[in-house]
């Protein structure tokens, strides 16, 4: 993976002797970029030398996912080649409309391959048409049926006659391209729905892989952070520079960065400036600040987010369209014909609980951080592991005030992105810091400020309801989510059913419910929140499939069986039969130990899972067995899906065992890892993955499944399950250990 990342040229087929290029233009498909009302297309570069060299070069931000494989695999079908051929180039962003190729893809949503897979599919089928008919030509036999393709090498079947790809490349750059081509067959696949190595791997082991934290650049500066603990305080004084240091420079919440409290021209930060990571990190923390607090700072604590949240379950004022719906409206997502209320008076039993999760941090494991080489009036360079490059390229043209020519932003590798690293407000303070200095600058995050100035998985609380008859059936289902909008901060007005991320993951759900009603209620709390790995479906599913155990108990009824008489769609009753396969849901359990299940969906894939649990001698929960089955339509590289989904497990056991944050006075009170535990080696449990088969034939009309944060949604309330039907007690608040430290045995 390169970091020099020059600016295109905004259309560049190149001529007879260099081989050739071919434009692809991807969708720019994002949460972010829904929550900003835009919509881009992003270009990918296909390069064929005349050297037999073949290079792709995408613009999807790198956090360990494998999407750059992936693609290549993607493209190598239909282009006939092996993917261990292609060379891997990383893309940069650009401003222009339509956009030039090899330019940057917002990496969020689990969408970098299912949002890209008949795009690139078609560019190498297209790509590999225009070979042969170069190949053709120089043969003499125009007629296609008698040419095949192997491992780029066009074959003349008559006459054996061979042309390499490198040989035709430069002949077919002046060819026009074909509007389509046909593509490999689903049952002569060679590359998708394989397992490659990664071209990534050797890089990151032997240490040449250039992460954010990596760049140096001649002359540079090395500034690091510090906020007002308080969120939506302001610096009420510059202070003097400290001995040794260079500079302090605040720094201002830009358009575009401004989240909750943290409002567009407060000066929230400062930035010590020194020639060294560590002295700069060590005059920051001993700094002497003065800060204005916001006036509300005392009601910014987490004991009162939870009262108001109580409060909005019953006095929420309802959605009027074309009114000013403040925080504190309540929207309804789905509502059946039949009264759901009135349905569950009427039931022979109720069941009524209500579920709690918290703020969560992202905690990457690289911190926040980006380089910026400024030269007024010139040119700037950023590096930055981003997730959304084009984003960036727009803050920075902005700040800069400079056209879109002298600009150039790298993406680098990212050491865990999670949503965290979609957000821009790193890469502005780094900006502000190297136009005020005239030098290049890496600006920096302590562990304490990307943990205590995060923008946070929301805090919810959840009122579910139902009522069943005699044999268990749902006759009414009413439920309730009261959390912060993610898109409401983001300047988005909300529609009638409120924003997505407060509701995905508890409507349309394809339970054979009675009547149903689903709710949401925008949460007043000014907190910054943002895209964390599975956002709303991690909330959501925990609430609905806890809730659905509940039901099944109440019933005295098996949770599989409970659950497998009232599924109706038939890619859901798989997934569920899989798992509990998968996961010997009725294989004869050790002595003290117990099985929990959940089933849920996000991105277009469903996933379930069956977790096995015991209890340690100390009375606490320890994770034995995860059995998880997913099925995302077409899995393109099955080992990274399998990478993922374990990867996400983990996540998920962090989250739902120890993560949370909580306020007090607007001031985040967990700082850094020793306050928020992560599970050990030791306590990592057995993770088995099964993936539904694909369909013998793709259809372009059904969309492909994400993956990466697929993982996270079901594993807490199979978790919660589990525990319950081991010890009797049902968890309905997140996390399971709230208090629980690095220090804790």
């Amino acid at each position: 993976m390169s970091i020099d990342t020059p600016l295109l040229p905004r259309r560049a087929f190149l001529g007879a002797g260099a081989g050739l290029t071919l434009a692809v233009l991807l969708p720019a498909a994002s949460r972010l970029e829904a929550a900003a009302g835009t919509s881009s297309a992003v270009t990918s570069w296909l390069t064929i030398g005349s050297d037999e060299s073949i290079r792709l070069t995408i613009g999807s931000s790198d956090m360990g996912q494998g999407s750059f494989q992936g693609l290549a695999q993607v493209l190598c079908e239909d282009l006939m080649v092996d993917p261990a051929r292609v060379q891997l180039v990383q893309g940069g962003p650009t401003m222009a409309n339509p956009a030039p190729i090899g330019t940057a893809i917002n990496t969020v949503g689990s969408g970098v391959t299912r949002n890209n897979f008949w795009k690139l599919r078609d560019a190498g089928a297209i790509a590999r048409e225009l070979l042969v008919a170069a190949a053709m030509a120089q043969i003499g036999d125009g007629a296609r049926a008698n040419y095949s393709v192997s491992n780029g090498t066009i074959r003349h079947v008559p006459s054996g006659a061979t042309r390499s790809y490198g040989q035709v490349a430069a002949a077919a750059a002046l060819l026009p391209p074909p509007a389509s081509a046909p593509l490999v067959p689903d049952t002569q696949f060679a590359c998708i729905g394989k397992t490659f190595q990664r071209q990534d791997i050797p890089f990151k082991v032997d240490g040449s892989a250039v992460y954010g934290l990596d760049v140096r650049v001649p002359n540079m500066l090395y500034a690091v952070i510090r906020h007002c603990p308080a969120m939506g305080g302001t610096l009420a004084a510059t202070p003097a520079v400290p001995a040794g240091m260079v500079a302090v420079v605040p720094t201002q919440v830009k358009s575009g960065t401004n989240r909750g409290l943290e409002a567009v021209g407060n000066v929230n930060a400062v930035a010590v400036v020194g020639t060294n990571t560590w002295d700069a990190w060590q005059a920051a923390r001993r700094l002497s600040l003065k800060w204005t607090l916001p006036a509300n700072a005392a009601a910014l604590n987490s004991a009162q987010f939870v009262a108001d949240a109580q409060a909005l379950m019953t006095q929420a004022t309802p959605y009027v369209a074309g009114g000013a719906n403040p925080p504190g409206t309540l929207y309804t997502v789905e509502r059946s014909t039949g009264d759901a209320n009135d349905a569950i008076a009427r039931a022979a039993k109720v069941v009524d609980a209500t579920y709690q999760l918290p703020y969560v941090a992202h905690a990457c494991m690289e911190v926040l951080n980006c380089t910026v080489d400024y030269v007024a009036g010139q040119r700037c360079e950023v590096w930055a592991p981003t997730q959304s490059a084009k984003s960036a390229l727009s803050l920075v043209l902005t700040l800069t005030g400079l056209t879109a020519d002298k600009v150039v932003v790298h993406t680098t590798y990212l050491g865990g992105g999670l949503g965290r690293k979609a957000e821009l407000d790193f890469i502005s303070q780094a900006v502000q810091v190297a136009m005020a200095l005239q030098r290049p600058v890496k600006l920096m995050w302590p562990r304490e400020e990307d943990f205590t100035h995060d923008q946070y998985r929301p805090m919810a609380l959840v009122h579910a309801r139902a009522g069943i008859d005699s044999s268990g059936y749902v006759a009414g289902w009413t439920y309730r989510n009261v959390s912060p909008s993610i898109l409401a901060q983001r300047g988005v007005v909300l529609g009638a059913t409120g924003d997505s991320q407060g509701y995905e993951g508890s409507q349309a759900l394809p339970y054979n419910f009675g009547a149903r009603l689903t709710e949401y209620v925008t949460h007043p709390s000014p907190i910054p929140v943002g895209f964390w790995r599975s956002v709303g479906a991690s909330i959501n599913t925990f609430a609905v499939e806890s809730m659905i155990d509940e039901l099944a108990a109440a019933a005295g009824q098996d949770p599989y069986q409970y659950r497998l008489a009232r599924l109706t769609d038939p890619r859901w009753l798989a997934v569920l039969t899989a798992a509990a396969t998968l996961g010997g849901w009725s294989a004869p359990l050790a002595r003290n130990t117990a099985r929990g299940i959940a089933i849920g969906t996000a991105f277009n894939s469903i996933v379930a899972e069956v977790v096995e649990v015991s209890k340690t001698s100390t009375g606490q929960v320890r994770v034995n067995k995860v059995a998880v089955a997913i099925d995302c339509y077409l899995a393109v590289s099955p080992g990274q899906v399998e990478a993922q989904i374990v990867g996400g497990v983990v996540h998920a056991m962090n989250a739902a065992l120890y993560g949370r944050q909580t306020f007090s006075n607007g001031a985040a009170q967990v700082k850094n890892f020793n306050n928020s535990r992560m599970i050990r080696l030791n306590e990592m449990p057995a993770v088995k993955v099964t993936i539904m088969p694909p369909p013998a034939a793709a259809d372009r009309a059904v969309p492909l499944g994400g993956v990466g944060e697929l993982g996270v949604p079901t594993f807490a309330p199979a978790l919660a399950n589990a525990w319950a039907r081991l010890t009797g007690q049902r968890v309905r608040s997140l996390p399971f250990y709230p208090n629980a430290t690095m220090g804790d045995g």
